[in-house]
Order: C-alpha cells, then structure tokens, then sequence
C-alpha cells in the first residue's frame, strides 16, 4: 500500500517534509546548555608604586573598569558589583519636612579585591536600606539573618494593616 499523494491533489494536502534541522524535544540527557561567560580578567598600573596588578572581575560584574586601565588607580579603589535588585521607591520625610521620594532596599554584589578588610575581598552582599545607608559585608548566613529579620518586620506591618482596615471598617475612624 502506498502513502503517496495524487499529484492532482491541492499542495496544502500534501504532507511537509521532515526536516532534519528541527531538533527534537530535548532530554535532560542532551540538552545543550551554554558556558556561562568567562569573567574578565584585565590589567592596571597601581598606584603609587607603578607595578601592574591584574585582575580578575566578579562574575556579572557591570562596573566598565575604563578609568581603572587607562590612569593608574590606587589598588584600594578597584570593585566589582553586579546588577542592583529593582529599586523600591517611597515618599519618605525626615523631621516633619515634606516627603522625599527615597531608594529603599537596595541589594548587589560586590567584591573589592584589595580591601584591607579581608571579608570584602570575596563576594559579599550589599544591602542598601536607604540612600547612602549601606549594610555590608554580608556573607550568606548574615543576608538571611537581614532577610529574616525584615520578614519578620514585615509580618508586624501586616498586622498592623489587619488592624488599620479594620478599624477602617468599623467607623472607628472620624475624619
């Protein structure tokens, strides 16, 4: 028996070819996956004794680097930071003056790999809480411990909105 179609059959009718360019559903097995970008790794002359340090970037470090190669840089001054969280903005006002729009909750990654302060030279969160108000370094257990904290601060402030709303409700409130 043959599977063929009748040349006088419209061209819509016929079946598509299999093309051999189509890959098929891909398995766990055989999956391709991409390598992740290389880090950059470059080179400055540090100051002020003039030898060249290299260096080797954070991964998904977005900090350009260009003044850092072209001029010599104090070895103290180089950092890498990936990208921030999503800022939060709030109208915030300090001693009765009128609110501000304020940056709240501000998170990366950083790593300064000639910080005096040894805990710096490694990834290390950043959290800022308000504009230049930094919480850092943070290894891992000390950004959970913050997260914790804040969950359950925010827990509180729920508690609080329950309570707001339904005082709200009950008319307990006069304007």
């Amino acid at each position: 028996m043959s599977h063929t179609v009748p040349a006088a059959v419209p061209p819509v009718f016929h079946p598509e070819p299999k093309l051999s360019a189509v890959p098929t559903q891909p398995s766990a097995k055989n999956r391709e996956t991409l390598p992740a970008p290389a880090p950059r790794t470059w080179t400055f002359i540090a100051r002020p004794a003039g030898q060249l340090e290299t260096v080797t970037c954070l991964p998904g470090c977005v900090v350009p680097h260009d003044a850092d190669r072209e001029t010599p840089t104090f070895r103290e001054d180089i950092w890498c930071m990936t990208e921030d969280v999503e800022d939060v903005w709030l109208p915030v006002s300090t001693g009765g003056q009128k609110p501000e729009e304020t940056r709240l909750l501000s998170c990366t990654i950083r790593k300064d790999p000639f910080d005096r302060n040894i805990a710096k030279r490694v990834p290390h969160a950043v959290l800022e809480v308000m504009e230049d108000s930094f919480i850092e370094p943070l290894d891992p257990d000390g950004l959970a411990a913050v997260i914790l904290q804040l969950e359950g601060q925010l827990q509180q402030i729920r508690a609080v909105h329950a309570q707001l709303t339904e005082l709200r409700e009950q008319g307990q409130v006069q304007l």
